[in-house]
């Protein structure tokens, strides 16, 4: 039996993070900011989330007991997908107001409420997709039953009653991933038969009577994701297979929606995540543009999210953060991802660190790949390719011990006013919180409240210094906010605004700020504080400190 995903490599253990060594002098009554080891000027810049956009705040979401591989939204219904036996309220510990939720249920995407859609499965859910007039939820996975209904590795429900449909393929091995076009449902995943039919790997069913069509690619390894392209002439292919059609396609390729024709797709002659221990996880599409996910080791060489031309497969960007990446969801002019993102210097981010398990990047390329510094064996040099830009959007997720891989996220998804994300975590923003989580706009009404995060002694200030030597020196490391680039800083002396500034920082680069206070008289004791404030007004006030001038 092979494992739940092809095998994941761990992120390597986080460094040391330290600041620049030196400090930068300083004129009278001056500041300044050293930032450490700043990217060449190609590379893109950490860009301040657009205000429009989703904040880190985690809002209120019913809660499961295992772990979500997948979602889907249809309307105002999120549906999850995974392996796991009950559901429980937002703020509920586990085991309490639980509900039985047999690997699927449902909730309101506007209130995080669960809905009382409750099939029983008897197996895991690995794939979730919708019909295109969102009608019809398309279900793929281990399972074999729903209810006592046979059900081979694949079944349908109304969107709108929950009722099990008709359709049953009858696959003789797991789904990984479906997709539809018109009246067609495509399937991917490890099955070598449908029925009395061969198919490797891919198939695809007439949507009203379940009968198998001629489209028949073939695989000669796992699919792991399906994606149409945005003119819905072919369907895009993705897994740890190396061979599509027997070509050589290295993980990925795009065939013919009707004949299963195979043709040009130039991404999988140079990125080639395929084999034992590497695959392309995940692909979505937006109107121009189809993105991938995927994980490389050994035999694969890219890890990080792929945005690719739907003509002909052609790489737009690359964005080149080490460490596997599970899901991908394009949201407007935003890319949202998931996975363990563990060093994205290459594209203006961090240096190596504790993952973090979701970002969100441009749409747009906004500069291009430095040089690989790291290991060269696992990790290809991309260095001039397109990269997007990181936006300062981080909210952080814990990992969940259900998988046995040391994962937090797995499956994102999104609309123009919300963000799911699905897993094995526990907590969100060190608030507890299992499996299921969203954001929100501040247009809709997002909390708003996840302020600068460092806070008591951590933010104070160190004061040196004598009079006839330029006045009292003030230092201290700049601040963070997970979804503000820059921090307002005010210097108080003696319950007094001395100084009102701005400075940029992120969790991985908080540079060492001074200021000058060239007015204080010899002899006198004077009290010194910080205040830090971000943009939606929330204030960490340091500990005050208290100085006698020499």
């Amino acid at each position: 039996m092979r494992p739940l995903r092809p095998t994941s490599r761990p992120a390597r253990p986080a460094r040391s993070l330290r600041l620049a060594g030196s400090l930068v002098a300083v004129a009278a009554l001056g500041l300044s900011a050293a930032l450490p080891g700043q990217a060449s000027a190609a590379v893109p810049p950490v860009l301040q989330k657009p205000k429009a956009t989703v904040t880190a705040d985690a809002l209120p979401t019913a809660q499961i007991d295992g772990i979500v591989w997948k979602q889907a939204i249809a309307g105002n219904t999120v549906f999850a997908g995974g392996q796991f036996t009950s559901a429980r309220p937002a703020g509920a510990a586990p085991g309490k107001s639980a509900v039985r939720r047999y690997n699927l249920m449902s909730y309101d995407i506007r209130t995080g409420k669960m809905k009382a859609f409750a099939p029983k499965l008897n197996g895991q859910v690995r794939a979730l997709a919708t019909s295109p007039d969102a009608k019809i939820l398309y279900v793929g996975g281990d399972f074999t039953k729903v209810g006592t209904t046979n059900r081979p590795a694949l079944a349908a429900f109304s969107v709108a009653t929950g009722k099990l449909l008709p359709l049953s393929g009858n696959f003789n091995n797991r789904v990984n991933a479906i997709t539809t076009i018109g009246g067609r449902v495509y399937v991917g995943g490890w099955f070598t038969r449908v029925g009395q039919k061969q198919r490797l790997r891919v198939a695809a069913l007439d949507a009203k009577t379940g009968g198998v069509t001629k489209w028949n690619p073939s695989a000669d390894g796992s699919v792991e994701a399906l994606v149409p392209t945005p003119d819905k002439t072919r369907v895009v292919i993705g897994g740890s297979f190396g061979k599509l059609s027997g070509k050589v396609n290295r993980g990925m390729g795009a065939v013919t929606k009707v004949a299963g024709t195979p043709g040009t797709w130039k991404a999988n002659a140079k990125i080639r995540d395929y084999g034992s221990a590497s695959a392309v996880l995940s692909l979505a599409a937006d109107k121009d543009t189809v993105y991938g996910t995927g994980y490389g080791y050994n035999s694969g060489n890219f890890e990080g999210v792929f945005a690719l031309n739907p003509k002909d497969g052609g790489i737009k960007w690359l964005q080149d953060c080490h460490g596997d990446q599970y899901g991908v969801a394009p949201v407007g002019d935003l890319v949202y991802s998931v996975g363990h993102a563990h060093f994205c210097r290459n594209i203006g981010g961090f240096q190596e660190i504790d993952p973090q398990r979701a970002l969100v990047v441009s749409k747009a390329a906004k500069g291009t790949v430095a040089t690989n510094t790291q290991d060269g064996v696992n990790y290809r040099n991309w260095q001039g390719y397109k990269a997007p830009a990181i936006y300062n959007w981080f909210p952080k997720l814990n990992t969940g011990k259900v998988s046995g891989s040391t994962q937090g996220a797995w499956s994102v998804a999104g609309t123009s006013k919300y963000v799911v994300l699905g897993g094995e975590f526990t907590t969100v923003n060190g608030k507890p919180q299992q499996g299921l989580t969203r954001f929100t706009t501040p247009a809709n009404k997002a909390p708003r409240k996840m302020g600068p995060r460092a806070t008591g002694a951590a933010t104070t200030p160190s004061v040196w210094g004598r009079a006839d030597k330029a006045g009292l020196q003030l230092g201290w490391n700049a601040n963070y906010d997970l979804d503000d680039r820059s921090l307002r800083y005010q210097v108080v002396r003696d319950g007094k605004v001395l100084k009102t500034f701005t400075r940029r920082s992120t969790f991985w680069n908080r540079p060492w700020i001074r200021y000058a206070d060239t007015t204080v008289k010899a002899g006198k004791t004077y009290t010194y504080q910080v205040r830090i404030t971000d943009a939606d007004g929330n204030r960490v006030t340091s500990p005050k400190v208290t100085r006698k001038v020499s």
